[in-house]
């Protein structure tokens, strides 16, 4: 057989269309001549053609015998084994490729990606930087470096390869739209916004960058834009479920549980594994006191991602929520250890200990003290010394910082402050850092003169906010509660910084220079050991409160109509330890005929309602006798229950706020037993202000005492019942005026003394 004829044959064969022709021939004459370089080839490439890859694989591995110095056919072999996805066997033809053709920029991308495929990034890294030295218009290795240095948060490297790439293909939708991930990771959420817009103008139908936009909609707080956008994405591509998780997001955020539990079903049921949807849905149903529920979707996140952290976060909330504050501590340290940079759950840590007996104030102290050195110091960063006028007298520019803006407890204290600052002295700025807009919101956004919105913006970018904004004095009214921002003080923005109303510790960071309290909550001499801060003690109290404009009228003494005492607590159920539902019990053995009646969402939970009876029948107490009361769907209702209360009993060692000041306002008096700590002393301060010193306890016997002794006087009861209001009408406790002046007086001074002081 004449090889050269046959080959030209196939050739033309091939060049025909006719590849099964073609590759019979090939094949004939590897039968004659099986070192035909030639048909070797060409038989490559026609089995990568039809997809026949096993047998490109034997022929490519036959040329490399024949021609073992050809950095080609290792290259291709390379790109084939990529293709079935071995990319360990592909990696060692790559690099065998680069070794003997140094300058080879396919094989250089070609191994990046097999590299990147298989975890080793830091090595794909250096092949895509290898590649643009070469071929410096290689525009998919900016694009993937760009990705990889994303991903380790390298992100002004990431950013500038996008850059780059774009001025080779300034059309890329898919690069503009990876810029603008980088652009939203670094906290510049306008800048990705542009730039999601511009992978949408080049690209119409593009579905990912939809739902990216939508996610800075979300992130700014326009949750109907977000919406939108989300939906377009759905409509692109219906399969798309991380979408459908992030709609669910929105309508969750917007207050539509209904719509977001339908968003996460629907992602789930498109994919079964989605534990981030299955997290989503539990969320909901917790927040809506679903609980058994909520805590089978995180069981079902953790069986799918076993180290998903939040998902062990959130189980500890529910389980503090039900009061089982070691269960709940157990969960908080496992998402430390799994996740051992995740702040907010050491927050919640941190949180807690102030509701456990077992914790001393030292012990909470030293915790928070290393809550420090594992996240403030590491979060602070060297600044430049605060350019602020050294002027004593001048207007001086307030900035309050809270995701408590909002109908929350928080509000009822600081929006009486905002309703009367005086504006020619101070200005008054406020950073929310929470998605959510309601009627409380509204009404606080008109009572400042600047409101920003930090939710999304990262640390590093709100700081800059505030330093751009020459705040003087820096509010923080969240401490270590929810959805935070406390390394954000650690970086010093102002030159003031100040803790008030939401957390009843310190926030064990340095940078934080005061903490407002009043000489009851904090005396003197007695817990100044336990703040990083130094104590601000407002003249009378540290708080001022709003009673909420649809607050009932106070109904007659319950005893009168239902022949018996009934005791009330509606505090947040974490707060209600065993040893004080056992103190709850003596109380009732004590009075024989009298009742308890507690109102927490906590008892929207089937479990925590059964365990809480359980509890009370071992200490002798008939399930008759206790009342375990779900939440009521408005304000009005909630005040409301107070009418079916005679007398309210406090927690220890976290003594309630919200609830003692509705409750007093309602004509309800409050027992209260006092502690060492400000969390333990709250209830003394307001019922100080109040005057009625005489039911604040010092011992567990003198609270029981008090509760025996009151519920037995009903004459004083109904005289309590009639008068509190009007009380708590004339104290110190709702004179907006007079309090905000106080507080303007304490801000006067500091900054009176920061202005006096050396410049650092």
């Amino acid at each position: 057989m004449k090889i050269n004829k046959v080959l030209r044959s196939a050739h033309q064969y091939y060049q025909a269309g006719n590849l099964n022709q073609a590759r019979n021939l090939y094949k004939k004459i590897l039968s004659v001549n099986p070192n035909t370089i030639d048909a070797l080839h060409m038989l490559e490439m026609i089995c990568c053609q039809v997809g026949d890859f096993d047998e490109a694989i034997r022929y490519m591995r036959k040329e490399i015998e024949l021609t073992p110095s050809n950095a080609d056919v290792y290259y291709k072999l390379g790109t084939v084994l990529q293709a079935k996805g071995l990319f360990a066997e592909a990696i060692e033809y790559f690099r065998k490729a680069v070794t003997l053709k140094p300058r080879f920029p396919d094989a250089y991308y070609n191994l990046g990606v097999a590299l990147q495929n298989t975890g080793q990034v830091d090595e794909a890294i250096l092949n895509y930087q290898k590649v643009i030295q070469i071929e410096p218009g290689l525009v998919e290795a900016y694009n993937n470096l760009g990705i990889l240095l994303s991903g380790k948060g390298r992100l002004e490297e990431a950013i500038a390869y996008f850059q780059k790439a774009l001025r080779f293909t300034p059309n890329n939708a898919d690069i503009y739209n990876n810029l603008g991930l980088s652009l939203r990771a670094k906290g510049n959420i306008d800048d990705a916004l542009v730039n999601y817009q511009k992978a949408i103008k080049l690209n119409p139908a593009f579905a990912q960058a939809y739902n990216n936009l939508a996610i800075i909609f979300k992130e700014k707080g326009q949750i109907d834009e977000a919406i939108t956008y989300y939906q377009k994405a759905l409509r692109l591509n219906p399969g798309f479920t991380e979408a459908y998780n992030n709609l669910g997001e929105a309508f969750s955020n917007k207050g539509e549980p209904d719509k977001a539990i339908m968003c996460y079903k629907e992602a789930i049921q498109k994919e079964p594994d989605f534990a981030m949807a299955y997290y989503n849905l539990g969320t909901v149903l917790q927040n809506q006191g679903h609980f058994e529920e909520a805590v089978s979707n995180y069981q079902k996140v953790i069986e799918i991602s076993p180290d998903y952290a939040d998902a062990y976060n959130n189980l500890g909330v529910i389980l503090a929520g039900r009061g089982q504050l070691t269960e709940a501590e157990k969960c908080y340290r496992h998402v430390v250890e799994i996740m051992p940079h995740k702040y907010s759950t050491y927050s919640n840590l941190l949180l807690i200990m102030n509701y456990d007996l077992r914790y001393t104030p030292q012990d909470i102290f030293s915790e928070h003290l290393l809550f420090a050195k594992k996240f403030a110091e590491p979060s602070s960063s060297p600044t430049s010394p605060h350019t602020n006028e050294r002027h004593p007298n001048r207007r001086l520019r307030i900035g309050y910082l809270s995701p408590d803006f909002r109908r929350h407890a928080v509000a009822y204290f600081i929006e009486p402050v905002l309703a009367v600052h005086n504006r020619e002295h101070f200005e008054v700025f406020c950073y929310s850092n929470s998605s959510v807009v309601d009627e409380v919101t509204r009404r606080i956004q008109g009572y400042t003169d600047h409101w920003k919105t930090i939710v999304g913006m990262s640390d590093e970018k709100v700081t800059e906010l505030i330093q751009n904004e020459q705040i003087d004095i820096l509010v923080d009214l969240a401490g270590h509660t929810a959805d935070n921002r406390i390394l954000l003080f650690a970086r010093k923005p102002a030159p003031i910084q100040v803790g008030w109303i939401g957390y009843p510790a310190t926030t064990g960071l340095s940078a934080m220079d005061f903490k407002i309290v009043d000489s009851y909550t904090d005396p003197p001499g007695m817990t100044e050991e336990y703040y990083t801060e130094k104590l601000l003690r407002m003249p009378k109290s540290f708080l001022c409160y709003v009673p909420d404009s649809e607050s009932p009228d106070i109904g007659p003494l319950p005893a009168l109509t239902a022949g018996y005492i009934t005791f009330g607590s509606f505090n947040n159920f974490v707060k209600v330890t065993l040893d004080i539902l056992k103190l709850w019990a003596e109380i009732l053995r004590l009075l024989p005929q009298s009742r308890l009646l507690l109102k927490t969402q906590s008892f929207s939970d089937d479990q925590a309602r059964r365990a809480t009876l359980d509890i009370f029948r071992s200490e002798g107490i008939d399930d008759s006798r206790v009342e375990l009361h779900p939440p009521v769907p408005s304000v009005k209702e909630h005040l409301n229950v107070y009418n079916r209360i005679d007398i309210a009993l406090d927690t220890f060692p976290y003594h309630g706020t919200t609830t003692t000041y509705e409750a007093l306002w309602m004509g309800v008096p409050v027992i209260t037993l006092a502690g060492r700590s400000h969390a333990s002393r709250v209830g003394v301060s307001i019922l100080s202000n109040v005057g009625l010193p005489e039911l604040i306890a010092q011992t567990h016997d003198e609270f029981i005492g008090i509760a025996v002794n009151l519920g037995s006087d009903i004459e004083n009861l109904q005289l309590l019942r009639k008068s509190l209001r009007d009380r708590i009408s004339h104290s110190p406790l709702t004179d907006a005026k007079r309090f905000t002046a106080n507080l303007e007086m304490c801000y006067r001074k500091i900054w009176e003394n920061w202005c006096n002081s050396t410049q650092v």
